[in-house]
């Protein structure tokens, strides 16, 4: 006998920068998603300090504040519902003149394998093309087996193993997987 997985229904959403006052949303989903990616990876020590250093609400509004700064960070991009629920994020910006970086890509976790994850990397992908970028890269934490998954069938290729969180002591904790893919 086999059971039956309910799926949720996909919300209705359309992707866009963030903007100002969805920073509390924005951080909340970066700020879970990154917690729930790590489980088990990382110690809980590690999860929230490396939590307190790239997701605190000041700095989530400081970057959609500065999305116009330049080619490097082109912004937070959210799924967002018609009722202005954000549902994902994700940010990136181009370096080097060619390279397009994900630095962030989380969603709620409820809504994982619906499409939205693939509609937030599709945008910044158009983003950085309109830059002048010809590759794109990311870091997934080793062992990250949705993450890796989900850039893999993607086209991406790990490319390179690299220290990713050192704990207290100065001990590695984590390893990043660099992936890269030709735009």
């Amino acid at each position: 006998m086999t059971q039956s997985v309910a799926v949720p229904p996909v919300p209705t959403y359309k992707v866009r920068l963030a903007r100002p006052g969805e920073e509390e949303q924005v951080f909340h989903v970066c700020r879970e998603g990154y917690a729930a990616s790590s489980q088990n990876l990382l110690s809980p020590s590690a999860i929230e300090r490396q939590s307190q250093l790239n997701y605190t609400p000041e700095r989530v509004r400081r970057e959609i504040l500065t999305s116009d700064d330049g080619p490097e960070w082109q912004g937070y991009v959210v799924a967002v519902t018609d009722a202005s629920r954000v549902l994902g994020v994700v940010g990136g910006g181009v370096t080097g003149g060619s390279v397009g970086n994900v630095y962030v890509l989380y969603l709620d976790l409820a809504l994982r394998g619906l499409g939205i994850g693939t509609a937030l990397l599709d945008f910044v992908t158009r983003q950085q093309k309109g830059q002048g970028a010809t590759e794109q890269w990311v870091s997934v934490t080793e062992g990250n087996d949705l993450g890796m998954a989900f850039y893999l069938a993607r086209g991406f290729v790990v490319r390179a193993r690299v220290p990713y969180v050192i704990s207290d002591d100065g001990a590695v904790e984590a390893y990043s997987l660099r992936m890269s893919r030709r735009l």
